[in-house]
């Protein structure tokens, strides 16, 4: 049987007045109970919930999902891309696994708003799988891995970076494309996104990097 909280004990909880708990309770946002003999009660599944430490559901079954990424459309075309999610499937069993999921992209690492990547953290929310599998950190995100490692795992998600075989050159031109996007972006917003010293900057940052043969396509 759940836990039912005296509304004095709710209140200290949740750190909030009894006036605020019976305002919550007028408007609907929080589920109140009476007990038999007519006394309020609030449950602890409501109190978990206003604190946002309400368990996720979890999966009766163990679904892994494989997440392939490449910065461009050649790359895709190359066939780049099916060679990412293969060289992640064959590290697996697939008997362990109830059902594997892929879910790929042709994006920068630097986008955060990919549409691979929010429907991985939206199937991780829903309780939709159990395991994540990449081949290197940066094709998940190029910045801030141990963050979405962190918001996998609230959800019971574990991430597996197997990696697999991958073509270190493309890995490096990739890296080497969004450096430069990052230059423009900085210097869009010094000097303006039409400005012709923002281009000045990427001109001569491309520059350098062709210099040093970094730059995909320069001799």
């Amino acid at each position: 049987m759940e836990k039912l909280y005296p509304l004095h004990e709710a209140c200290r909880i949740l750190g909030v007045s009894l006036k605020t708990l019976q305002r919550w309770d007028k408007a609907g946002k929080i589920r109140v109970v009476r007990t038999p003999g007519g006394r309020r009660r609030v449950p602890e599944s409501e109190v978990k919930r206003l604190l946002g430490v309400e368990k996720p559901p979890v999966p009766q079954e163990r679904v892994l999902a494989i997440y392939a990424r490449v910065s461009s459309h050649e790359q895709k075309a190359k066939g780049d891309l099916d060679r990412q999610v293969e060289s992640v499937r064959k590290r697996f069993d697939p008997r362990l696994f109830d059902d594997i999921l892929v879910v790929t992209g042709v994006s920068s690492g630097l986008n955060d708003r990919r549409k691979g990547l929010m429907r991985l953290m939206t199937l991780a929310r829903e309780g939709k799988i159990t395991d994540l599998a990449v081949s290197y950190k940066d094709r998940l995100t190029r910045f801030g891995f141990n963050y979405l490692k962190a918001y996998f795992e609230s959800y019971g998600v574990k991430i597996h970076v197997v990696n697999g075989e991958e073509d270190r050159k493309t890995a490096h031109e990739e890296l080497v494309e969004d450096l430069l996007a990052i230059v423009t972006s900085f210097a869009g917003r010094l000097y303006g996104a039409r400005s012709r010293r923002k281009e000045g900057v990427v001109r001569q940052v491309r520059e350098v990097f062709e210099a040093a043969g970094h730059v995909p396509g320069a001799d």
